[in-house]
C-alpha cells in the first residue's frame, strides 16, 4: 500500500447499532489512499467483531483493541501516535461523512499548502431533525480563531499536529476536543475551507453530548472552558489577532451557560453563573467584550417579557435570529430566575 494521504481515526465503544454505516461512508470514499485506525475502547458489545470483519475485507483499516476501557480521548491519541498518513482526520463511530469528504478536502490542502483545512457540518438532533449551520466557514478563512467548533470536520496535517505536541487531555470525558482544537487554531499559519461537503454529526442522549450532564461531565466541560480561556489569555493573541481572540473567547466563555442547559440542580445552575462572571473579568478587553453581549441582551429582554418557557425553534421565530445564534438566549431564559436573584433584580450583571 502506498503512504496514505489521510488517515482516518475512529475511536470505538459499543457502537454495534451505527459503526457498518459509519465504516461504510469511510471505505467508500472517493479518496482511495487513505488508512482507517479504529480504536475499539474495550466495548462489551460486538463492535470489535464488526471491525475485525471489515478489516478482513479491506487492507485499508487496522484495528487496535484496548484491554482495557480508558475513554476517547486516549483512544483517539492511540490513533494519532499509530497514524501514518500526511493528514490526520477525526471520525466519531455513530457519525458518518460525504463520499468525496476527504478527497476534497485533501486536495484543498495541497493547493493551498495548509496545515488545517475544515470543511461543512450536517446536525442531525436526537429527534432525527437535520439542520445546517449557513455560513459557518465564511469568518474562518479569514481568521483561524474563528475555528471553535465541530473539530471533526477538518483535516489536520499530521507533521504540524506532531511538531507542536497536540494531544487530547486525559482524564476529561467531555470537552477534550475543544482543547484539541484550540491549541491547534493557535499554532497554526494556513488554515482553508470548503463549503460543498459535509460531515454527518449525529446527537444520541447516550453520547458524550447528551442532554443531561454527569457531574463527571459537567467538571470536565467547565475546567476545559476554563483552560481553554487560559491559553487565550497566556498566548497574549489579543495583541495581534483582537478580533480573533474575542470571538474566541465570547464563544468559549459562554460555555458555562452551555453547561446550564445539561444540568438540573439550581445549586450547579448557580455555579454555572458565577464562573460566567468570572470568566468576564478576566477578558483581555471588556469593553468590546460588552459591545458584543449587547446585541444579545435586548432580545432575552423581549424574551424575559413574554416566555417563560421556550425552545430554540420559538425564539428563533420571535428573534428573526437563526436558531444556531439563539443559544445564549435559550440557556438565558433557563437561568432566569438565578440571575434575577443574584442581579438584585437585574439580570445582566456589567463589568
Amino acid at each position: 500500500m502506498t503512504k496514505p494521504k489521510v488517515s482516518v481515526i475512529i475511536p470505538v465503544y459499543n457502537a454495534h447499532d451505527y459503526l457498518e454505516r459509519c465504516l461504510d461512508s469511510v471505505i467508500n470514499q472517493t479518496l482511495k489512499e487513505i488508512e482507517i485506525i479504529c480504536v475499539d475502547d474495550c466495548s462489551k458489545d460486538n463492535s470489535l467483531e464488526i471491525l475485525n470483519r471489515y478489516s478482513s475485507l479491506d487492507s485499508r483499516i487496522k484495528v487496535i483493541p484496548h484491554t482495557i476501557n480508558q475513554g476517547e480521548s486516549v483512544a483517539r491519541n492511540t490513533g494519532i501516535d499509530s497514524t501514518n498518513g500526511e493528514y490526520i482526520a477525526f471520525l466519531d463511530n455513530d457519525d458518518e461523512v460525504d463520499l468525496n469528504f476527504y478527497e476534497k478536502l485533501y486536495a484543498k490542502a495541497i493547493e493551498d499548502s495548509a496545515e488545517i483545512v475544515v470543511g461543512n457540518v450536517e446536525e442531525i438532533d436526537y429527534y432525527g431533525k437535520r439542520s445546517y449551520i449557513k455560513d459557518l466557514n465564511k469568518k474562518i478563512k479569514e481568521n483561524s480563531l474563528f475555528f471553535v467548533s465541530h473539530w471533526w470536520r477538518a483535516i489536520y496535517k499530521r507533521n504540524f499536529i506532531n511538531t507542536n505536541n497536540i494531544r487530547l487531555p486525559i482524564g476529561y470525558p467531555l470537552g477534550g476536543d475543544l482543547l484539541f482544537l484550540n491549541q491547534a487554531v493557535l499554532n497554526v499559519q494556513k488554515i482553508s475551507t470548503v463549503d460543498d461537503v459535509y460531515y454527518h454529526y449525529y446527537r444520541r442522549e447516550d453520547s458524550g453530548d447528551s442532554k443531561v450532564w454527569t457531574q463527571q461531565k459537567f467538571d470536565s466541560a467547565m475546567n476545559i472552558y476554563c483552560k481553554i480561556l487560559d491559553n487565550l489569555n497566556n498566548s497574549k493573541i489579543y495583541e495581534i489577532n483582537m478580533d480573533g481572540y474575542m470571538h474566541s473567547y465570547f464563544t468559549y466563555a459562554t460555555g458555562p451557560l452551555y453547561a446550564a442547559m445539561h444540568v438540573v440542580d439550581e445549586k450547579t445552575k448557580r455555579i454555572c453563573v458565577e464562573t460566567l462572571f468570572d470568566m468576564y473579568k478576566n477578558c483581555k478587553n471588556t469593553k468590546y467584550y460588552n459591545k458584543m453581549l449587547d446585541l444579545y441582551y435586548p432580545i432575552m429582554n423581549k424574551c424575559f417579557e413574554t416566555l417563560d418557557t421556550a425552545d430554540v425553534d420559538t425564539i428563533s421565530e420571535k428573534s428573526q435570529l437563526p436558531p444556531h445564534k439563539c443559544l445564549p438566549i435559550l440557556t438565558m431564559l433557563e437561568l432566569k430566575k438565578i440571575l434575577i436573584k443574584d442581579a438584585g433584580g437585574k439580570w445582566r450583571k456589567r463589568l
